[in-house]
């Protein structure tokens, strides 16, 4: 029959005359990209035949991106190494979440975790090389700021499943890939290094402003291309400089019998603040390498290694306060403003507090390894594969703090607090920048003098592929079978000890040879600064103590998980009134896991060990289609059942209880859930796909996920008998409450996606080099976390958008990209360590890049490039409601505001 242009490979199409943009009732999704399509209609009618040229840099990686969403049969997106390389891209993160769909979560500044189609991280699976890959985090996420740019060749986003995939998520898949020696023309070296800045400065002077980028890679092939090697090494030195406020909570305590001192008894009142200087320092040698021989006689063998070791440590300084009627705290001179509906206390004097100058000192070691084998080999019509693969993680942190402050209370002074945009302001009476005034003490009664958390996280995966696959003549066209079995096992273990000053926590001064210039928080209060000393040297003042023995049950565990997977996957490529073309595909997973943890005993004080596990199949259909409705538009659909396991820490085996201390005596607890199956759902896909050239397209598509079954949390029956009694009081009944992650029921989650990547030289040759990529992206759910209608699903986010305009010609580059998010709750790490929700803001961060490329002469080779993230120096902010939580979807009042700074890199590469 005859093939349709979607068939012809892609290389064909750079032989191919570029044609001018012609409006299909597809390309009226390219209104986004309205000046360019107006130029189009309004030029010539005649068409014009370009001269064929090579283009290379980011118009290449373009075409090779394009060339992978157009000829894939399910619905991918796709970056190239050029993607990776010459945009803003401190970590792989940045350039995957400038793909259509995709949003990355700022952790510290610096993108760390991805979400796609709007859902949370823990509904997606990451692979490395076609590998499901290990997570330092305390669930499965990966943690994306552990990949260095410089060593990833190309990603792909899987929207729509693959049944030939190692493993696959709910929301999606996202596979990263190292390059391949044998792919490359030529023997060829690449070194690269940058300058960095951080537009804050030093604002803790353990702490520079300045950072470096160093790179290296190197690949070959013998004579007779039998093998081929490569090798690349990654250096990162990152500064982050953050400005920190956050407002602890607001209410009206009068309507519990409570009233604030000075306030109004109907007004709300912020009940405390803290505000801050951080400054980290990221250091990360990353190390990929890659052996792959290809004799000619049908065998194929690749052994592929990745290292990656990430040290960050982190000196904070920050002046908190209780501002509650329970602490003291009173108003003088109180004002008031409506805001939402709410009386707010806005400004006035805050008076006999007792605030808290909290000196933090963090230190935390990653380490990734990973190791893959694959071998191929050709028999008669059939390829056989096997692929061998283990990876490890390891993460090793110390989170240390110790409190000074006065040894009497003071006065806040004249306070203006913010409600929207911006920071409160202060002006405390004390100078918490004095160190011969300010005592290492316990200011706020916490019953301790500092404390130390040290978590350690061990995640090991080890893995075994077998697949079979050939071709056919006919309407089914090919077939791939295969058999995957992995092992893994996680372990948790989150110790902490308080530190007591020796002389019986009696009040001492720092030591003045520990003293360093006081930390200038001035930016929330111009006469504010905080005393600065060397907390490790500090820590000989204190007793170690250790304590919170009684949540070890939520933070010592250990999940085992053995999963079997057998799949199949159908070709087909028929004349069905229109070419079609596609996969059927069939996963059978089953699951057998289990989990260690401690049942805490409320009588002897201590853990007692338990266990649990549960075993279960999954039956994962798939269909994916493609139809040529034109030479260059294509219509997809997707069909499919998917699946996202459970988050690590809510199967793992602990449990605490405790007994009512009045009547009636009633006995609650809380544990994990080693028994829990994953978010099960039904998948519907659709996506229009019109292609003007190679560099050139618009799509729109659309998606359903019905949810058969979720994981929330829920309070349960729980027969509690035998368990030790903590108290002397008999219980009323055995059977108690028991809150725990629970498998309930789903919802929907749907949404739509627009997408284009337009060049100028489909108008005139005078445009060539000058294009634009933009995206939107809506996702909408019925779903709430805990089944709470306030508590908004995980990682939500309605409205993403990215948009990048580039111009590339004759050597000279430049690129302004930038990324929308709307706002989403999600999970973060609270102040204890432990997962808290979070209302964080729509933000859009925008990036700038220009760069030269010399082509010819003795310099050819050599590229400069000047770089600045996060532009207009947008500010991480989160929200929370009146006496609600950060959950509220209606959280109004301003929790967190963080400005990083701008991040400036200037530097160069040289190919050789």
């Amino acid at each position: 029959m005859t093939r349709s242009l979607s068939r012809t490979p892609w290389r064909a199409l750079t032989q191919l005359p570029e044609q001018r943009l012609r409006l299909t009732p597809v390309a009226a999704a390219a209104l986004l990209c309205a000046p360019l399509l107006a130029a189009a209609q309004a030029a010539p009618a005649a068409e014009q035949k370009l001269e064929t040229v090579t283009v290379t840099g980011f118009r290449a990686s373009l075409e090779s991106s394009i060339s992978t969403k157009r000829n894939a049969d399910a619905i991918v997106e796709a970056i190239s190494a050029e993607d990776i390389g010459k945009l803003p891209d401190v970590s792989i993160a940045d350039a995957i979440s400038r793909l259509p769909g995709l949003t990355a979560q700022r952790v510290a500044g610096r993108s760390s975790v991805i979400s796609i189609r709007g859902m949370a991280p823990r509904y997606g699976v990451t692979l490395l090389n076609g590998r499901e890959i290990v997570s330092t985090g305390d669930n499965r996420s990966v943690e994306y700021d552990q990949f260095p740019s410089e060593l990833i060749n190309a990603a792909t986003v899987y929207k729509t499943p693959d049944a030939s995939l190692s493993a696959q998520g709910l929301s999606g898949t996202i596979n990263m890939k190292t390059l391949r020696p044998l792919d490359f023309g030529k023997t060829q070296a690449v070194v690269g290094a940058r300058l960095e800045r951080n537009s804050n400065g030093s604002l803790n002077p353990e702490i520079s402003g300045n950072g470096n980028r160093l790179s290296a890679s190197y690949v070959t092939q013998s004579a007779d291309r039998t093998w081929g090697a490569a090798v690349g090494f990654a250096h990162l030195d990152s500064p982050n400089q953050e400005r920190h406020y956050k407002s602890w909570w607001w209410a009206n305590t009068s309507v519990w019998g409570s009233p604030l001192p000075g306030t109004p008894t109907d007004s709300v009142a912020l009940q405390g603040f803290e505000l801050g200087a951080a400054s980290s320092r990221q250091k990360r040698d990353g190390l990929m390498a890659v052996l792959e021989y290809k004799p000619g006689n049908g065998f194929h063998s690749t052994l592929d290694a990745y290292y990656s070791k990430f040290d960050q440590t982190e000196a904070r300084r920050t002046v908190m306060s209780d501002m509650s009627v329970w602490s003291g705290a009173s108003w003088a001179n109180a004002q008031t403003t409506v805001v939402n509906g709410d009386k707010l206390v806005t400004s006035g004097t805050v008076n006999n507090v007792n605030p808290v100058a909290l000196t933090t000192f963090n230190q935390r070691q990653d380490d990734v390894r990973a190791l893959g084998w694959n071998n191929e080999l050709k028999l008669a019509d059939w390829k056989l594969a096997a692929d061998l693969s283990w990876s490890k993680a390891k993460r090793d942190e110390q989170n240390a703090e110790l409190a000074a402050g006065a040894t009497s209370r003071v006065s806040l002074g004249q306070v203006n607090i913010a409600t929207g945009d911006g920071l409160s302001t202060f002006q405390p009476s004390f100078d918490y920048g004095d160190g011969s005034k300010v005592y290492l003490t316990d200011p706020p009664n916490w019953g301790r003098d500092g404390r130390s958390q040290f978590p350690k996280v061990r995640d090991e995966l080890k893995a075994l592929r077998l697949t079979a696959g050939r071709s056919f003549e006919g309407v089914f066209n090919s077939l791939d079978v295969g058999l995957d079995y992995s092992e893994r096992e996680k372990r948790m273990n989150r110790t902490e000890v308080n530190y007591n000053l020796k002389n019986n926590r009696a009040p001492v001064l720092v030591p003045a040879s520990l003293l360093r210039a006081p930390t200038d928080l001035s930016f929330a209060g111009s006469k504010i600064r905080m005393v600065n000393f060397d907390l490790p040297a500090a820590l000989s003042l204190y007793d170690a103590v250790p304590t919170s023995e009684d949540q070890a049950p939520g933070r010592i565990w250990a999940v085992q998980e053995k999963i079997t997977a057998a799949h199949a996957k159908l070709g087909f490529d028929v004349e069905w009134g229109l070419p079609l073309r596609g996969t059927l595909g069939l996963r059978v997973v089953h699951a057998q896991q289990s989990s260690d943890g401690q049942l805490w005993n409320a009588v002897t004080k201590k853990g007692d060990p338990i266990s649990g596990s549960a075993s279960y199949t999954d039956v994962l259909p798939s269909f994916n289609l493609s139809a040529d409705l034109t030479e260059k538009t294509i219509l997809r659909f997707g069909l499919a059942k998917v699946l996202a396991r459970p988050n690590m820490e809510d199967m793992r085996a602990g449990m605490s209880y405790s007994l009512s201390g009045s009547a009636p005596y009633l006995w609650s607890g809380n544990a994990g859930n080693p028994a829990l199956e994953p978010w099960r759902a039904d998948a519907v896909d659709l996506s229009v796909e019109h292609y003007f050239s190679k560099r050139s397209y618009v799509a729109a598509a659309a998606f359903h996920k019905n949810v058969k079954s979720s994981v929330y949390g829920q309070g349960s029956d729980f027969d509690f008998t035998g368990f030790p009694n903590p108290t002397p009081n008999t219980p009323t009944r055995n059977v108690g409450t028991l809150n725990r992650p629970t498998n309930g029921q789903g919802g929907m989650i749907a949404g739509t996606e627009i997408s284009a990547s337009l060049d100028g030289g489909l108008l005139t040759p005078a445009l060539d080099g000058i294009g634009v990529s933009v995206s939107y992206s809506n996702t909408r759910s019925s779903m709430h976390e805990e089944n709470n209608p306030n508590k908004p699903l995980d990682g939500l986010s309605g409205v993403a958008t990215n948009f990048t305009l580039y111009y590339e010609r004759d050597g000279l580059s430049a690129r302004l990209g930038s990324r929308h998010r709307s706002p989403f709750v999600t999970t973060v790490r609270g102040t204890f360590g432990e997962n808290v929700p979070s209302m964080i803001s729509g933000e859009t961060i925008l990036d700038a890049q220009l760069g030269y490329a010399f082509e010819t002469g003795s310099f050819k080779g050599l590229s400069l490039t000047l770089q600045v993230n996060n532009l207009r120096d947008r500010p991480y902010r989160t929200r929370v409601g009146v006496s609600s939580g950060a959950a509220d979807p209606n959280a109004t009042l301003p929790e967190r505001y963080t400005s990083y700074g701008r991040q400036l890199l200037l530097g160069g590469t040289y190919k050789f």
